[in-house]
This record gives structure tokens, C-alpha cells and sequence, in this order.
């Protein structure tokens, strides 16, 4: 059964039955800058993955980013489209669309756009009635042609209540629940529903959350976060919506640098009439010598990663920015995964945040060179990830990181031989400095001097035992998860914390580690990059304690 993938829930992969949303019914209701459009386009971008026939019926033109990876063709005036309006025949489309790419029919630029949404609709459900197969449609701003009161377009009310038998989906999508038709809206047994601020939109979805009613915080969502319910979950669950891998049409411009004229040049044209500047000029010749004003860049300008990039936001370049990853919780969001303590374990009184810092905790991207395949003969780069500053292991997945205890952090200081050395003893078995030399192929004098510094870190334990010295290893060479490609950093706007603070891992040394630990093995990439980690005071009458929690995941870090 194919999933569409949508991003997180609880820290773990939000994923949802395609067929679920293919042949049923499904709202995404969100206020202006919510995320409606970009989580519609997540939607989009899955369902063509899955290859899931849809229309997607346009009203602004946002979706034309889809063809940047996935075969769709769009319908319309602009010149990213494939076909034009009076190119086609709209009931020879209906006809063909179930057994062609996705369609995108393109509103923004056209005349009588109810005219042609209805001709076509009518024309594909009944194409749909006859043969019967899965067919989604997707209609952004529902409360256009299907609204509460006014004129609408009545096909939608027989696809919302009869197309489900016939295998027709239907997806709404509306900033303004409150406008559209309440008995297609209470069709809809799929529920996306993000921020709400207008009160007779959030009684509008009231309906939604019959048991514990309307979530407090549902004003106050950040963009790209969702309850989902009805059918995608059977309880309301808060979704963090993935980041797209396509562009978004419907992303508001951002301050940018741009040229502005000076304001005599301005006032000069605005004073000359169309025919004195067609004989003098439009500009005269000592204003033409002025250079242009430049606007600066807002110093608010969005700064995020290509690799998980937030709803509404989107990447600029920041001279003098490190590489790294942004956090994607919102700091007004962070008391929301604290498990606070109480001053009595079932009762009694909460402890309070106190303050939330953003930080940035210094991390390694290693590339690690070796030999690979069954012959070993050709060379690959795998990547890990340590901590900059103790060396650990941090553990990488989708749903945040993690640090490792004992990991490779114990070998730095030593040299590649004193962990081959190490590697050649045996867990629970004593071995002789002989036996030693033997299975690691280091010359016994050698080897002797390796014992004596593993032995003074406590690494090894030895006993003599008549003129034999006998060593067995009190620790164990980790097992390292490689990543098979390099993480996908982009720029923050922070600054590393300053040096001296802790002591850092040095490149000498991790390619010491390396050789020692990885057999024919050598570090080929090594890259610092910044992580960002939230710093959380909380209070309890006179108790105080810091949480530290994972800007990506909300994930408990205090064991850093």
C-alpha cells in the first residue's frame, strides 16, 4: 500500500495512506501564510511520486514548480505552461485525464475560470462513472466555487457526494472555512488544519474536534504546522510539514537589494509630459551621470538550509554565515516539548520557563575514504557526523540527532598504531604481547609501547603471569553507521561559540582515529558545521534546572 510521505509527527515520519487520499474526501484549511499552498504542494509532490492521477485547479498560478522534477502538464496563459486554453478541447482533456500525467490547470491569467472548472468537471466525472478507476481533484480557494451563499458551481456538490463510488476524490483547500459550502465542508473526512484566527473560521472547524474541542494553541500555529484528523489520524496530531523539493510559486517576496533612482530623477520624469520626453529624453544629461541608490537588504531577511527548509521561508545568501542547519521549531514553540516536572508526582504545582536561548552547537561532517565492494577494488566516501568538541558519535536521522556514549571519543590523542593494536586484542580473552604482534602485524617493541599508553588511558587491562605479560581490552571499537552521501547544509546566520570555550577535536586527530579504527581507511572530507540546539531555564519555587532540546526535533539533548 503506497504512503505519501508528509513530514513529522511526535519526532517520528508522518505518513498517510495514498489510497485514503486518492478516493477521499480531504480539507487543508489554513489563514493567509499558514502554509496552506506549500503543504498542498507537499501533497502534489507526493502524489507524483506514487503516481496518483490528479487535477490540481490553479487560481494563482503556484504550482508550476512541479515540473521541476515530476512529468505534469500544465494548461494555461503563462509561459511556463505546456498547452494554451484555446489549444485544447476541455472535454477531450476530461476524457484523456485518467490515463495522463497530472494535470495542472493553470487559472490565473484566463477568462471565465467557473466556466471552464465546471465544463471540465462535468465532462471527467462522467468519464470517472464510466470506467471507474481513482481520480483526485484538487481545488484551491474552495470558497470561490463552492461557496456558503452566492453562485457556485454545482458539480462540486455531486463529485463531494456521490464521486467517492465512483472512484473520484476531492481535495479542498481554503484560507476561509467559514465561506464554504457547509455540506461539502462536513463531506470531508480528511482534516489538514493550521493556524485560524478569524473566530467564525474556527467555528467553522469546531466540528472537526468534537471530543476535547478546539486545541488553544490553534491561533497561534507557526507556518508549516497542521493538526491532522478524521481519517489521517485517529487522534488530532500536530505535523510538522516536510520541506519541498520543488520550487513554491506562492512564496511572498522577500526585502531584496534592488535599484531605486534618486528622487530628482524621479521627480524630473514625473514633470515631463509623454511628448516633451520624447524630444528631450527621459532623463537629462546631468542626472544620467548619478549613480543608483541601493536599497539594503533587510537585516530580517529568512536565512534557512536547503536541506529541511521551513514552510514561508526561503533561502537567501548571508555574507560571512557558517554553514549549518536551522532550527526548525519555532522558539515560541519550545515549552510545547518540555516535560515539565511538578511538585508532587501527581499533583501540585508546575514548574515555568523561564528563558529560551537559541544556540549553536559546533558539529563535524567526516568523509571517510576506504575500499569497497566484495573484491575491494574500488575506493567510496561514506560520511559520520562527531561532535566538535567531545568527539562523540551523533547518531543522524530524520526525526533529530543524538550523541553516543563510548564511542570514538576515547581514541583521540592516540595514534593510528595504538588502535590497531587495540583492534588486535580480543573481547573476554587474554593475549600475549607475542600474540598481539601477531594478529595486528606491529613489531613486539612496538607493540610493548602501545600497550603501556592504552594501559595508562585504561584502555587494556594486563597481568604478568611468570616472564608473559597477558592483556585484555576493557572497551570495544565502536560500530559506526555510515551515511552514503554528504548532508545537504545551508547558511545560518550565527556565529560558533567562541574559541577556547571547550577543547575542539582537530582534523590530525580524527585522521588518526580514522586509520586506526577503519582498516584502509583515511579521512577525504572534513567539514564544521553549525547544529542548532535550544537552551531552556526552567522553575519550580527555588529549584532550577536547563534542558537542552534539538532546534529540529524537539528531541531531549541534556546528555550531550
Amino acid at each position: 500500500m503506497p504512503l505519501l510521505n508528509l513530514g513529522l509527527a511526535d519526532y517520528k515520519p508522518f505518513r498517510v495512506d495514498a489510497e485514503l487520499v486518492a478516493t477521499g474526501r480531504t480539507c487543508i484549511i489554513g489563514s493567509s501564510g499558514s502554509g496552506k499552498s506549500y503543504t498542498v504542494g507537499v501533497f502534489c509532490e507526493e502524489l507524483c511520486k506514487n503516481k496518483v492521477p490528479f487535477v490540481m485547479i490553479d487560481i494563482e498560478g503556484e504550482y508550476w514548480g512541479l515540473k521541476e522534477k515530476f512529468e505534469v502538464i500544465s494548461i494555461g496563459e503563462g509561459e511556463k505552461c505546456d498547452l494554451r486554453w484555446d489549444e485544447i478541447s476541455l472535454e477531450d482533456l476530461a476524457i484523456q485525464a485518467p490515463d495522463s500525467p497530472p494535470l495542472i490547470l493553470d487559472l490565473s491569467e484566463t477568462d471565465d475560470p467557473k466556466g471552464k472548472v465546471g465544463f471540465f468537471l462535468t465532462a471527467l466525472y462522467g468519464e470517472i462513472s464510466k470506467r471507474r478507476v481513482p481520480y483526485l481533484v484538487i481545488l484551491e480557494e474552495a470558497d470561490r466555487f463552492a461557496p456558503q451563499s452566492g453562485e457556485r458551481l454545482k458539480i462540486f456538490d455531486e463529485v463531494a457526494r456521490r464521486g467517492r463510488k465512483r472512484g473520484l476524490g476531492l481535495m479542498l483547500c481554503t484560507q476561509r472555512p467559514s465561506l464554504v459550502d457547509k455540506n461539502i465542508l462536513s463531506q470531508c473526512s480528511n482534516q489538514m488544519i493550521g493556524k485560524l484566527v478569524i473566530q467564525n473560521d474556527l467555528q467553522s472547524v469546531a466540528q472537526f474536534f468534537p471530543e476535547r474541542g478546539l486545541p488553544t494553541q490553534l491561533t497561534a500555529l507557526s507556518p508549516g504546522i497542521f493538526f491532522a484528523l478524521g481519517g489521517l489520524a485517529p487522534t488530532p496530531t500536530r505535523v510538522r510539514i516536510r520541506q519541498r523539493e520543488t520550487t513554491h510559486g506562492g512564496i511572498t517576496p522577500k526585502l531584496m537589494d534592488r535599484a531605486v533612482r534618486p528622487s530628482a530623477e524621479v521627480l524630473q520624469k514625473l514633470r515631463t509630459s509623454p511628448i516633451e520626453a520624447a524630444h528631450q529624453g527621459s532623463v537629462t544629461p546631468h542626472l544620467q551621470q548619478q549613480q543608483m541608490i541601493k536599497v539594503p537588504r533587510s537585516e530580517h531577511t529568512a536565512i534557512v538550509s536547503s536541506a529541511t527548509q521551513p514552510v514561508g521561508q526561503i533561502q537567501a545568501p548571508l555574507v560571512g554565515g557558517h554553514p549549518g542547519l536551522p532550527p526548525l521549531i519555532e522558539r515560541e514553540e519550545v515549552p510545547i516539548f518540555i516535560k515539565r516536572q511538578k511538585s508532587f508526582p501527581l499533583f501540585g504545582e508546575e514548574e515555568q520557563v523561564t528563558s529560551v536561548t537559541l544556540t549553536y552547537r559546533p558539529l563535524i561532517e567526516v568523509g571517510v575514504r576506504t575500499r569497497s565492494g566484495v573484491l575491494r577494488k574500488k575506493f567510496e566516501t561514506r560520511y559520520m557526523v562527531l561532535d566538535k568538541y567531545t568527539g562523540r558519535i551523533v547518531d543522524w536521522s530524520d526525526t533529530g540527532i543524538s550523541f553516543r556514549q563510548d564511542g570514538l571519543e576515547r581514541f583521540f590523542g592516540l595514534s593510528a598504531i595504538q588502535i590497531e593494536a587495540l583492534k588486535a586484542l580480543e573481547p573476554g580473552k587474554d593475549l600475549t604481547l607475542i600474540e598481539v604482534a601477531s594478529r595486528s602485524r606491529i613489531p613486539e617493541d612496538l607493540v610493548r609501547r602501545c600497550i603501556r599508553v592504552l594501559e595508562a588511558r585504561r584502555l587494556v587491562t594486563s597481568v604478568k603471569i611468570g616472564k608473559a605479560k597477558l592483556v585484555r581490552p576493557l572497551v570495544d571499537i565502536p560500530k559506526v553507521q555510515f551515511m552514503e552521501s554528504p548532508l545537504n547544509l545551508g547558511v545560518v546566520s550565527a556565529s560558533p561559540p567562541k574559541a577556547g570555550v571547550e577543547k575542539e577535536i582537530k582534523e590530525d586527530e580524527i585522521r588518526e582515529v580514522v586509520k586506526g579504527s577503519f582498516e584502509g581507511s583515511d579521512v577525504d572530507t572534513f567539514r564544521p558545521f553549525l547544529y542548532p540546539i535550544y537552551r531552556v531555564e526552567l522553575a519550580l519555587k527555588s529549584r532550577r534546572r536547563v534542558v537542552l532540546l534539538d532546534g529540529r526535533s524537539g528531541r531531549n539533548l541534556s546528555e550531550i
